[in-house]
């Protein structure tokens, strides 16, 4: 009986057997094919060196994406796909159960309990913030301290026809808002409730909770306005002193701003005081990205990058570290805007190991899918948002080889329709999971009203992140950054050492 029973078993197991072989072969197979486009995008890489370092001569959309394209017997089937879609998840889920092992701390009881878990995120050692607009900064106190101070004169419908020239956008009832204020008077000639109707320009409305980037970009109006004079820099520190101050007690010991600035010997020499007083009085180690305007052309940008690296080769920096493309992302896109700066300078840096300037760049927040994957190519080693990477199954997997750094702004994505995070959870934890290298910031801390540590209540209020995944992004933050190896090897030490009295205080 039991041999004629084992008999009948023999065919279901060569049948089980057949099928577990089949499964490996498809898996195999999808796994080569991924290879083949990754390896496109490696030779990719070299071309959009040869293009724009070495000829000058920027490749266009239609020879770009001819490029990237595979033979015809690489190219993904639907069930390949979903092999690898898979075989990610699978990651995900035995990082998530690895990081449950390594927690310390169970911040399972903090997600439904928020007064104990904006505590937890107060107290929380953080490294540092890598995506940080200097002009979205200003505090109500510093907005209204700026006014009170300088005094100007307020002319309501320059605002109203420049933001309309501009493309930008405010509510109907913001704009009967601006034209009953007084026209052409000094601010102390407003009420206190009029002085406050006009402070409120310079920060999102809290209604709707989420809004379009036209309506982000009209704040910029106001705080050019209010910025840009004879004063600037005089201001200007007192939006960096402002935010630093606050930042060191969120525990925030590295800051990198994205600013634009000309290429000069005095910006360096600013820029390296003003490191220098911002660390004495806030004990913050800063450095500055200098920005590219997205709705400037390739060759602009191009050229303000070149004369930064020369300057920079001939009088080294320890302040200006990297490059970051940044503004509207919709409607310019990265292989248009940035491959005359980005190909360049990766180019040099691979000729030049000892270089200024390091690479990252706005991406995926918004706007052409492609450009997570093009900034990459190009050789970025961080993306700021990168939210959009998460429906271009092999630009992630590229990603994912290349531990890519992203600055993960969830606030910012939440208010400007980049991600609902009240809906599903924010993507920054399964690219965490998968093993890119996130870090968490805040965009513009006076804009969106938030900081770190309310980034943090974020983070663990809408997801199921861990306290060891908290930490590995704090870590990151200091590891991805652009600060030098011994900037970066004390603050990483420190770091170390307040986690581990962290832990021994907690819940005591």
């Amino acid at each position: 009986m039991w041999n004629k029973n084992k008999c009948r078993l023999w065919p279901l197991i060569i049948l089980f057997f057949a099928f577990l072989l089949s499964a490996c072969s498809e898996q195999d197979l999808a796994n080569i094919k991924l290879l083949a486009h990754l390896k496109k995008y490696d030779q990719a890489s070299e071309l959009m060196i040869e293009r724009n370092y070495r000829q000058n001569n920027p490749i266009g959309r239609d020879q770009w994406e001819a490029f990237l394209k595979v033979d015809d017997s690489d190219q993904l089937t639907a069930i390949e796909r979903g092999l690898l879609v898979e075989n990610q998840k699978l990651i995900i889920e035995q990082n998530k159960q690895a990081a449950i092992r390594k927690s310390a701390i169970n911040v399972d009881p903090l997600r439904h309990n928020l007064p104990a878990l904006e505590q937890f995120c107060q107290q929380i050692p953080k490294g540092g913030m890598l995506h940080v607009h200097p002009y979205g900064l200003l505090s109500k106190n510093i907005v209204r301290q700026i006014l009170t101070k300088y005094n100007p004169i307020i002319d309501p419908e320059y605002f109203i026809t420049t933001i309309n020239n501009l493309g930008q956008k405010l509510y109907d009832h913001e704009v009967e808002t601006l034209k009953n204020l007084p026209h052409s008077v000094k601010f102390s000639s407003y009420n206190q409730e009029q002085q406050e109707s006009f402070i409120n320009f310079f920060f999102l409305p809290k209604q709707p909770p989420s809004h379009d980037f036209t309506r982000f970009d009209a704040i910029f109006t106001f705080v050019i306005w209010l910025i840009e004079d004879e004063n600037q820099s005089a201001k200007m520190q007192m939006v960096y002193l402002d935010f630093l101050k606050t930042a060191a007690a969120q525990g925030l010991s590295y800051v990198e701003f994205t600013n634009g600035f000309p290429p000069t010997l005095a910006t360096i020499e600013k820029l390296k005081n003003w490191a220098q007083l911002f660390f004495k009085e806030t004990g913050i180690v800063v450095r500055w990205n200098i920005g590219q305007l997205r709705f400037l052309s390739g060759e602009q940008n191009g050229q303000l990058i070149k004369q930064w690296n020369e300057i920079l080769l001939a009088h080294p920096s320890h302040e200006i570290v990297g490059i970051d493309l940044y503004a509207i992302e919709r409607g310019n896109p990265a292989l248009e805007k940035a491959q005359n700066a980005y190909g360049y300078l990766n180019g040099f840096n691979q000729q030049n190991p000892i270089h200024p300037l390091e690479m990252t760049m706005h991406a995926g927040e918004m706007g052409d899918p492609r450009n997570v994957r093009d900034a990459m190519i190009m050789g970025v080693s961080r993306v700021g948002h990168g939210v959009l990477l998460k429906n271009d199954l092999i630009s992630l997997e590229y990603a994912r080889n290349k531990k890519l750094g992203v600055e993960m702004n969830i606030t910012s994505n939440y208010q400007l329709n980049v991600h609902n995070m009240n809906v599903s959870p924010h993507p920054f934890l399964e690219f965490l999971r998968l093993g890119l290298s996130v870090s968490l910031s805040t965009d513009n801390n006076g804009i969106f009203d938030t900081n770190i540590s309310k980034e943090c209540v974020a983070a663990v209020s809408s997801t199921d992140v861990t306290y060891a995944e908290l930490q590995a992004m704090s870590y990151n933050s200091i590891s991805t950054s652009f600060a030098d190896e011994k900037t970066r090897e004390v603050l990483t030490n420190r770091l170390r050492q307040k986690f581990t009295l962290f832990e021994l205080g907690y819940g005591h």
